[in-house]
């Protein structure tokens, strides 16, 4: 199954989680920004350690989708 950024990670963050990290230059809803290996790696090491999103950790099925999209390469 090929992964990608619009069917299948987007998703993952909620509006609110969007409008959090917007100030901070961390573009959680744009493909161009996420895309970029160091910016996903960022927001992966947020995820996996539960410090994102603040209100309540993923469910580790979302933090494994979330790495295995990145090993395949971050694709749009």
């Amino acid at each position: 199954m090929a992964l990608s950024f619009a069917t299948d990670i987007r998703p993952l963050f909620r509006d609110g989680d969007i409008a959090c990290m917007k100030p901070a230059g961390i573009a959680l809803d744009d493909p161009a920004w996420m895309c970029i290996p160091a910016n996903a790696h960022l927001v992966y090491g947020a995820v996996s350690t539960g410090k994102m999103p603040p209100d309540a950790p993923w469910p580790p099925a979302h933090v494994s989708l979330f790495k295995t999209w990145i090993d395949a390469g971050c694709p749009a």
